[in-house]
């Protein structure tokens, strides 16, 4: 939309920009607010949360480290899943996604708060979704005096979990083969995976616009090509719930769960009465492996396509993992002929030319999608994710040398031996490696 060229759009630019200006002197002592990907937020924050309200950092984690370290400074994360959170940090503020108490704009109950500060995501930004951050009438289409751009930088890689709940199956190992068919419908009983264990899979998946059902299509669109349809079946994006019930049609039961905890929760049958007609048992579906913390459920190991069979809780992790970069470049709003996203410049805006400056940065989902036949340590379990941080280049504030600190936290490498929830066994994510990703690049990004 559209709000340069008229008199309604200029009259609501100045509504805006005034609102702005106002809060801007109150929100500058008041806590920062980001949100977005679940997927990470056990590393982020140290706790575990099922969307059902706002994250305070704690202990040992990413930014509780940060927090102990910089006197005055706070933050809360709301777990809206990531397509809602990018949503949000663009100024959409309709729809907040898995955390209904957590409103647009990730400031609680505050109707003050009109844009994020920083958002997660899991999956890397898209064409649309860049457009539509430069068209909000906060961050102005183009024409504006604005001029803000999003920020985006990898901070994490995260272990993709085959969460399970079966009674009498203490264990699970799985082959690549096995977890196509299972996720395409070709196998959909226990006794196609343990001997004289029956009974029908329920397959539990995300159901809002996830950045980790993105990574797990990923590989799957990779790794199963020997599956029926799967070019068809298997599309690399964030927003697969959108036909999920479609999809599992084939199934006695399939459920939707909205974060990487709902998931697990779902699965293992702990919380039965949250989901009305959830099985408690014979569950399997995908989470990251840090949400498993404290749940009774089990996570399979994998048998990857090098034959090395391992188990992402103790698999994972404790060696950092070199990514390559590529800049300016972002997601195309379809997939290609067999189902990979693919990536294209920066996209036109209202007809001008838009550069990052560096400031968009993207791993190749390709090159993340099947990473087992390359090593050992962190590579060596194959279905990963890499989440990001997204913020705004411009319009923050009295609050920019703080969220300049919280997006470079992932790349310092003093406060990374006092993270307890990244970089070792059992916790599920790994730190990243490459030497462009530094705080001097956040610097240089967020003004």
């Amino acid at each position: 939309m559209s709000y340069g060229k008229s008199k309604k759009g200029a009259r609501w630019k100045l509504i805006v920009g005034i609102a702005l200006t106002c809060v801007a002197s109150a929100a500058s002592a008041s806590a920062i607010v980001a949100g977005g990907s679940t997927l990470p937020v056990v590393g982020y924050t140290g706790q575990v949360s099922l969307g059902s309200a706002l994250v305070t950092p704690t202990g040992n984690s990413l930014f509780g480290v940060y927090i102990a370290n910089h006197a005055g400074s706070s933050l809360t994360y709301c777990p809206t899943g990531s397509g809602a959170g990018k949503k949000i940090l663009a100024g959409g503020l309709a729809g907040n996604g898995v955390n209904d108490a957590c409103p647009a704009g990730f400031g609680g109950m505050d109707p003050t708060q009109l844009q994020a500060d920083f958002a997660g995501s899991d999956a890397p930004m898209s064409a649309k979704e860049y457009n539509a951050y430069l068209g909000s009438p906060i961050h102005g289409d183009g024409f504006s005096v604005s001029g803000s751009r999003p920020t985006q930088l990898p901070a994490l890689a995260g272990a993709i979990g085959i969460v399970f709940k079966k009674k009498g199956v203490n264990a699970l190992t799985l082959t690549e083969d096995q977890i196509c068919g299972i996720f395409s419908g070709q196998i959909t009983d226990w006794a196609s995976l343990v001997p004289g264990i029956s009974g029908p899979i329920n397959v539990v998946y995300r159901s809002d616009s996830s950045g980790t059902s993105f990574s797990f299509l990923n590989h799957l669109s990779v790794v199963c090509p020997s599956v029926p349809s799967a070019a068809t079946d298997f599309k690399t994006v964030q927003d697969f719930a959108a036909g999920a019930s479609t999809y599992f049609s084939w199934y006695v039961s399939s459920s939707g769960a909205r974060s990487n905890a709902a998931v697990v929760n779902l699965v293992s049958g702990t919380s039965p009465g949250t989901f009305p007609g959830a099985p408690t048992d014979g569950s399997i579906g995908y989470a990251e492996v840090a949400n498993t913390i404290r749940q009774a459920v089990g996570v399979a190991s994998v048998t990857n396509l090098a034959g090395k069979t391992v188990n992402p809780v103790f698999g994972f992790g404790t060696q950092a993992l070199p990514v390559t970069l590529v800049y300016d470049k972002v997601i195309a709003d379809i997939v290609d002929t067999v189902g990979r996203p693919v990536l294209i410049d920066l996209p036109l805006t209202n007809g001008n030319p838009t550069t990052s400056n560096g400031c968009i940065a993207v791993v190749d989902p390709f090159s993340y999608a099947n990473l087992a036949p390359s090593g050992s340590g962190s590579a060596a379990y194959p279905i990963i994710s890499i989440t990001y941080l997204l913020g705004n280049t411009q319009e923050n504030g009295a609050h920019a040398a703080v969220v300049r600190g919280f997006l470079g936290t992932p790349y310092d490498t003093t406060i990374r031996p006092s993270v307890t929830t990244i970089g070792r066994a059992g916790m599920g994510y790994s730190w990243l490696s490459n030497a462009d990703l530094t705080q001097a690049r956040v610097d240089s990004c967020i003004n």
